[in-house]
């Protein structure tokens, strides 16, 4: 569970990884220790004929010879012994190391965390200590080897029930066939263990999801201390903004006096034209805006004496479609074109 109650926000992805960071992952070792048996149950199906036959001729060949027992031969005849258990053994744990290391990665990627190498004084703590023994995460420990010790327990029962029944007749049978018995409940055995250990490994991977996202939970408090360190205070970013808000309004403000015409909304909308003819193919929208800052635009053109033509379609088309420094879009060359005429022919221009 989580630490803290106050803890009650899901982790940030910079939460996540500096976690990870720290070798603090959601990983089961019971899903090593299935695949382990699944592999192992696999290797003896189809290994160990092999195997025992290998084993077999290397043990007929060894005491068929009358002259192991000499001193002389007995540095040669170990090493002989070493060689080949390593050939028979080392087909059998390869696949195993393997398997365990991909079972972990499949749970985690690849992770190497020098911190989790660190001594923690926590750990000898008596109180944290006495916290852990009382945990959520130790009752269920508790519960799950529990239900190990009672799944080997039954396997084993059933097992060696049946296994007495032939225990007798071993004295009466060729060793061979003896063997073949051994390793037939052998098999049966580590079925069992490997058929069993799946759903206990995944009650383990969820319990051990479940306990990774509680223990990595962060307070509100938390979010907003990490938002300030890695995204700036949200107060002072807000107060640039607004600060670059009112620098843009200003310098709009200033291109105002450069504006041939101003077109309006009487109540709304506000757009100023520049057009220098013979210099552009269309008119420059140089400022914008709405309500306050239409009536600032009004306000301006007013005091460097720019004519101001109220046409609402207009005015709400060109603010709509036109951005500041965009020309003005050929679907209302029409409309302008006869703002500018009527204006030419108020100055005398022809």
């Amino acid at each position: 569970m989580a630490k803290d109650p106050s803890k009650t926000e899901k982790a940030t992805p910079r939460r996540r990884k500096k976690a990870r960071e720290e070798g603090q992952v959601a990983k089961s070792p019971e899903v090593a220790i299935s695949a382990s048996l699944v592999t192992v149950f696999l290797l003896f199906m189809v290994y160990f004929p092999y195997a025992f036959k290998k084993l077999w001729g290397f043990y007929v060949a060894f005491f068929s010879d009358p002259f192991y027992y000499l001193p002389s031969n007995s540095s040669n005849s170990f090493w002989e012994v070493l060689k080949t258990l390593g050939y028979l053994v080392a087909p059998i744990f390869l696949p195993l190391l393997v398997v365990g290391v991909l079972a972990n990665i499949a749970q985690i990627g690849f992770l190497f965390s020098p911190k989790t190498l660190m001594p923690k004084l926590e750990k000898i703590n008596p109180i944290s200590g006495l916290k852990r023994i009382f945990s959520l995460k130790t009752l269920f420990e508790l519960f799950k080897n529990l239900l190990k010790l009672a799944i080997a327990l039954t396997i084993s029962y059933f097992l060696v029930s049946y296994l007495l029944k032939d225990v007798f007749k071993f004295a009466t049978t060729s060793i061979s066939t003896d063997a073949y018995t051994l390793l037939k409940y052998t098999l049966i055995m580590i079925l069992g263990f490997a058929a069993l250990s799946i759903p206990i490994a995944g009650l383990d991977f969820f319990f051990k999801r479940y306990e990774y996202e509680e223990n990595i939970k962060m307070s509100k408090e938390e979010i907003k201390e990490e938002q300030k360190l890695y995204e700036g205070n949200p107060q002072i970013k807000a107060a640039i903004r607004k600060k670059m808000r009112e620098m843009s309004l200003s310098r709009m403000m200033a291109e105002i006096a450069k504006a041939d015409v101003v077109i309006t909304n009487p109540e709304h909308y506000a757009v100023a034209l520049q057009y220098e003819r013979g210099k552009m193919h269309a008119p420059r929208v140089i400022a914008k805006g709405v309500d306050k800052v239409a009536l600032r635009i009004k306000e301006e053109a007013k005091k460097h004496n720019i004519p101001i033509e109220e046409n609402p379609p207009l005015a709400r088309a060109l603010y709509q479609s036109c951005e500041i420094g965009d020309f003005i879009p050929e679907h209302l060359y029409q409309a302008i074109a006869k703002i500018f005429a009527k204006l030419y022919r108020e100055k005398g221009m022809k």
